[in-house]
């Protein structure tokens, strides 16, 4: 785990000079040698390079020695976003939450506007200091919802809220696959 999360962060700082707008590998509180990287460009030309870099190249391959699975990558473009941060504010305790949605097709003009709805009811929990929607690029009734809190409790309050339980019970219908909640500690 401490030699994937000091590549990692070398492949961090390659990429902010690159020109990443966000780009962090998070350990998943169960089990912690699994981790989430979520990446933003303010362009294609830039992740387009920061891929192509020998210097990248090279730590990808260090990662690859100590992974025991491939990448599972899935671009994406950002839909909506309730609430932002700078990608640098971490707080000591601070969590990060993504949460996989994969809506039914036939149903997708029904789920997109609840997942929306919950986006924007979710930026105003406290504790919350990010709240971001997701779509992959070439599937787009697949969603992520990328979430940050001040710690696990306000996590715990978010999910309990009100909003929260009549979202789940108002999207279970259209859901293709069981809600996916997966849960990391912010390491950087």
């Amino acid at each position: 785990e401490a030699r994937g999360e000091r590549i990692l962060d070398q492949l961090a700082t390659v990429a902010f000079t690159a020109g990443a707008l966000r780009f962090g590998g998070q350990p998943d509180q169960q089990p912690s040698n699994f981790y989430v990287l979520i990446e933003t460009w303010g362009n294609q030309a830039a992740y387009d390079a920061f891929n192509a870099s020998s210097i990248t190249q090279a730590r990808f391959a260090q990662l690859a020695k100590v992974s025991i699975a491939p990448p599972d990558t899935r671009p994406g473009t950002l839909i909506q976003a309730g609430k932002a941060t700078p990608a640098h504010t971490h707080g000591g305790g601070d969590i990060e939450v993504v949460t996989h949605i994969d809506v039914i097709p036939t149903f997708l003009a029904q789920a997109q506007p609840l997942i929306q709805q919950f986006v924007a009811d979710s930026a105003n929990d406290p504790g919350v200091k990010e709240f971001l929607l997701v779509s992959w690029l070439d599937i787009t009734n697949h969603f992520q919802l990328v979430e940050r809190y001040d710690n696990d409790r306000a996590f715990d309050q978010h999910v309990s809220a009100q909003h929260s339980v009549k979202f789940r019970q108002a999207l279970q219908p259209f859901i293709g696959a069981p809600y996916d909640e997966r849960v990391y500690t912010v390491h950087r």
